[in-house]
């Protein structure tokens, strides 16, 4: 009888009594839509876990008693569901992930609690304290340091996976710490970005992935200082290939309130998504052997599923 699990080159065929998100927690298309039902249902699942409201960073983003002070105590925290699709498009259960901008609690306990041990370099004590408290019995380690000075915290080729959502420059500040490239001038902010982003290359093993979470950011002119294409381009410096690139749509939340002004003021949109820009470090020809088929959610999601 006809394998009907095959198509006419052999390859499976899906079950087409499941959707792609059962096969990819979410459709691998180059757009995430994260106003989606599902999404924002499983997003509450993982807050409740992790319980990070921007607590130890509160206000960074100005404006304390406005709009955007009433949203994460006034701090942008990121998406866990996005941390989750990453993790499983781009790493196996075991491999040992980076962040060299660990930032909030998010990726280091999603990672963790995936089986993916952590390592994450956070320049305030505060912030590092609280995430590791959040992980307490988790395998996830936060380092208080420069990411200036990961040769000494990190060993080369030792990380399965790099991933960060570093400052969008001076987008939001997050301490007075002259080290914090939140504080810098963008001109000072690059030479740093370019530094810390570059050694991530050292410290991956060959035939992994790195991704880097980032978005456009204004000058006091209004001028886009080209984060994002600069950000492909000191990456691909470094050796990494560019492999990959998908942009985030956000939830509209106050930016109506936003961009009708901003409009007005100077014919500037609102900007509702982020960039995922993902890279790759080896021989792609040499993915399939070193990943395994995503299929739909088996025994080992089942059992770590929210």
């Amino acid at each position: 009888m006809e394998n009907t699990n095959l198509d006419l080159f052999g390859q499976p065929i899906l079950d087409a009594k499941r959707t792609m998100s059962d096969y990819f927690q979410v459709p691998p298309f180059s757009i995430i839509n994260t106003v989606d039902g599902l999404w924002q249902a499983r997003k509450k699942r993982w807050n409740i876990l992790i319980n990070d409201k921007g607590q130890a960073r509160e206000g960074v983003l100005g404006d304390v008693d406005g709009l955007m002070g009433k949203i994460n105590n006034g701090t942008s925290i990121l998406d866990a569901c996005l941390a989750e699709v990453l993790l499983k498009w781009f790493t196996e259960p075991g491999h040992t992930t980076f962040d060299p901008f660990a930032g909030d609690t998010v990726f280091g306990y999603v990672s963790a609690f995936l089986q993916r041990p952590f390592t994450g370099i956070e320049l305030r004590q505060e912030q590092a304290d609280f995430n590791a408290e959040q992980c307490i019995g988790m395998p996830a380690t936060y380092i208080c340091d420069s990411s200036e000075n990961m040769d000494a915290h990190i060993t080369n080729k030792s990380m399965d996976f790099v991933f960060s959502c570093p400052p969008y420059a001076d987008l939001e500040v997050y301490s007075d710490n002259p080290q914090d490239l939140s504080t810098m001038s963008h001109e000072d902010f690059f030479v740093m970005y370019k530094k810390i982003l570059q050694n991530t290359f050292s410290k991956l093993k060959n035939n992994r992935f790195a991704v880097v979470v980032t978005s456009e950011v204004r000058n006091n002119k209004g001028h886009y200082i080209q984060l994002v294409p600069k950000t492909i381009a000191l990456m691909v410096e470094a050796g990494y290939i560019f492999y990959n690139d998908l942009i985030l749509v956000n939830s509209v939340g106050s930016l109506p309130m936003r961009a009708g002004k901003s409009m007005n003021a100077g014919r500037k949109v609102g900007r509702r998504h982020q960039n995922i820009l993902v890279f790759y470090k080896g021989d792609p020809k040499r993915i399939k052997h070193n990943f395994s088929e995503l299929i739909p959610k088996n025994e080992y999601y089942e059992s770590r599923d929210l």
